[in-house]
Parts: C-alpha cells; structure tokens; sequence
C-alpha cells in the first residue's frame, strides 16, 4: 500500500500539484485507511464506488480487502497515475468523469444498487451529497470522509445554525451518523480542518416518505431563502407549488404548521408533512378544474 513517503515521490515524479481549489487532500495514514474500510464493512468480491480516487491510496486499501473499485477520477494528472497503477487489475475500473455530472444511473444498471466509500473532495462534497439525495434510489449507503463542519451540519437540530436545507433532505430519505473523526496530519497536504467519517444509508422505506419529492425540495430551499425570516414571508410565491396564497395558507393548516414561524425551526417530518398537504391542495384544484 502507497506511505505518505510514496504519495510524495509521486507528486514530485509526475510533476503534480494537490489543487487546493479542488479539495485535493489524499488521506495517507496508513491506520484511518484500515479503520475506514473495516467500519464500512467492505467484503470480498463486493462492488464498491470511489469518487475522487486521487493516487488511488484509498483504491488500494479497498482492493486488500478483496473489493472490486469503481474508481471516478476527474484530474487527467491524477487519472494517469491510476491508470498506471492498476493497469492490467481486473478488479479495478477506473472512470475518468466528474462526479458531478457522471451517469450514476448507468453505473447502477452494470452492478446493481451502489455502494459508496471515498474521501470526498471538500469543495464539491455538499453538491455531491444534494446528488446523491436526488439519485437516492440508486444508492444503498455511503461511506464517506468529509469536513467535520459539513457533517455535523448533516446530524444538527432544527433552530440551529448549521441546519439547513441539506439536514432536511437527508433527514427525510437517509439515516445518518458520524462514525469518526481523522485530524489534519492523516492526509497530504495536511488541511486546516478535521474530517469526519460519516455513514449515510437510504433504506427501502425512507425515514419520513413524501409524495412528492421535488416539491419537497423546492419548499424546503424556499423556506430558507431568509433566515430569520418568517414561512409567510418565504413562501410568497405560491406559483412555485401550483397554487394560490390561499391555499398554502389552507395546506399549513392542514398540516398543524405555522406560517408565523421561521423555516429553519421546522424539523424533516414537519416539511415533509406540509410538502404533502401543497400536493393534496394542489390535486384538489386540478380536480375541481376538470
């Protein structure tokens, strides 16, 4: 397995840099790699998904434990060491792709439902985690390294100032817990922050189903539009539903909330119930249209 010792003779060989704009930080102690793979209880022959496989320090972890790697790498740096790493291993498969854009769905008709393990880079991870929440059907659990603050933001309390509207998404279709945390010297180059293991499992039967899951998702950000402010000043654009003020005031209603209180005070199960009375509402008047 690659030593923080091997990680920088590569860099200098290849005549690469770590872009810190890319959230390039490469976990390199040897023990959080173990702890890793062993706490997301990686088995032999499983098929597992890497996103932002680096020099494949990772990769190499979840290969000694008999898995077989997806590995998603954007930087063609980077993608170039890979490929001479684990030319000719048949267990890996590397992919050179964006997470952001990539056809998970493809992905997921190759190898079934996804299984997720990777030290996610820090500046996409949050864009990644909305990904992965819209697409949550595609996955079974993720496994990953973010910054401590971000994943604390995933498990934090209504009326808290790191909730928002990624909590209340993750918090109506996933379980989620911090597993571990791994300071600064773990990786290189060494980050200013301490990372998080964390676990995210979507199961069959969400925590809190909706009906409507887009809707969910275009009331929950607007009810943060605003901080401090109140869901009636938030919510003043009711087309965004389909429907009348009246009737967003009727939908709150019928689903005990009160439009006097602030959005980030409402907890997932609360959204989720007043996203599904703005779907009977709005069924209600396409009926009485016809």
């Amino acid at each position: 397995m690659s030593t923080p010792v091997n990680v920088k003779k590569t860099f200098r060989e290849k005549g690469l840099t770590p872009k810190k704009w890319m959230g390039q930080n490469l976990l390199v102690d040897k023990l959080y790699l173990s702890k890793i793979v062993q706490a997301a209880r990686v088995n032999p022959g499983e098929s597992i998904v890497e996103i932002g496989a680096g020099l494949g320090v990772l990769t190499e972890a979840l290969l000694a434990r008999g898995a077989k790697v997806w590995a998603l790498e954007v930087d063609s740096g980077f993608y170039k060491v890979l490929q001479e790493k684990f030319e000719g291993n048949p267990d890996v498969e590397l992919i050179h792709a964006d997470a952001l854009k990539y056809d998970f769905r493809s992905l997921a008709q190759r190898i079934g439902v996804l299984r997720v393990v990777a030290n996610l880079p820090y500046n996409i991870s949050s864009r990644l985690l909305f990904r992965f929440h819209e697409h949550r059907n595609l996955f079974a659990s993720l496994h990953i390294l973010l910054q401590k603050e971000v994943a604390e933001r995933l498990v934090s309390d209504p009326g808290t100032k790191d909730y928002g509207v990624l909590t209340v998404l993750l918090g109506t279709s996933a379980s989620i817990e911090i597993l571990f945390d791994i300071p600064g010297k773990a990786f290189y180059p060494a980050p200013d922050v301490v990372s998080s293991f964390v676990k995210v499992e979507f199961p069959e039967h969400a925590p809190v189903p909706v009906r409507d899951p887009q809707l969910l998702n275009i009331l929950t950000k607007a009810s943060f539009t605003g901080r401090r402010k109140t869901l009636r000043n938030t919510l003043r654009n009711p087309a965004l539903f389909g429907i009348s003020m009246d009737e967003v005031v009727d939908a709150a209603s019928d689903a005990a909330i009160d439009l006097n209180r602030r959005g980030e005070t409402l907890s997932p199960a609360e959204f989720g119930r007043f996203a599904d009375a703005l779907v009977k509402r709005r069924e209600s008047r396409t009926a009485s249209e016809k």
